[in-house]
């Protein structure tokens, strides 16, 4: 399964922020912005969201909307139905489905889907930036399915080229703003104004 909107694996798209900081979404040259998608991701993650699990805990579920996520893989959707069918704890279920898929749900800030060269910004969190080591271990749950999904494979390789580009250039930092042609906002880092190199 994948949202209607990014169904096709060929589709470059920017989940950016609009001026409300909804999820905007622009796939073959067309911008949506989805109704119910939250105003961020980390104001979405400070409430609790149904349906809850039948454990003792009754955690909720912290996935957004299907169609307000940043990226979709039918075979890690697949994964997560089918280790949660194995799995008898509703609580441990519920956690397992809401960790396995949340980066693809939220941190997918840019994807260039190009067939040679697709490029991937991976954001680690509330900040519009990608720190080398935490994107890398974001992706790395996902490795073991981009065989047989062409779409993650594309995601993986871009995360992997965006990377190499940015310690090409800039080699003794660790975490970088997003490429200009991405057209997403650089981060604001507010420690930094009075830095002076």
């Amino acid at each position: 399964w994948a949202p209607p909107l990014l169904a096709s694996t060929a589709a470059a798209y920017v989940a950016a922020q609009t001026s409300s900081n909804r999820a905007l979404f622009v796939a073959n040259g067309q911008t949506r912005q989805a109704a119910e998608c939250p105003e961020s991701f980390t104001q979405w993650t400070s409430k609790a969201h149904k349906p809850y699990s039948a454990g003792a805990l009754g955690l909720p579920t912290m996935r957004p909307p299907a169609d307000c996520r940043t990226f979709a893989s039918p075979a890690v959707e697949q994964a997560i139905a089918n280790v949660t069918q194995r799995i008898k704890d509703a609580d441990v279920r519920q956690l397992f489905a809401n960790a396995m898929a949340s980066t693809l749900d939220t941190a997918v800030a840019w994807h260039e889907a190009d067939d040679l060269e697709p490029y991937t910004f991976v954001i680690t969190g509330d900040i519009n930036a990608q720190w080398t080591r935490d994107s890398a271990n974001q992706m790395m749950p996902l490795v073991a399915y981009v065989a047989g999904d062409r779409a993650l494979r594309k995601l993986v390789a871009g995360l992997v080229n965006m990377q190499a580009e940015q310690i090409a250039a800039y080699p003794f930092a660790n975490a970088y703003q997003p490429p200009g042609r991405s057209g997403l906002r650089p981060a604001e880092n507010s420690w930094a104004k009075s830095d002076r190199a």
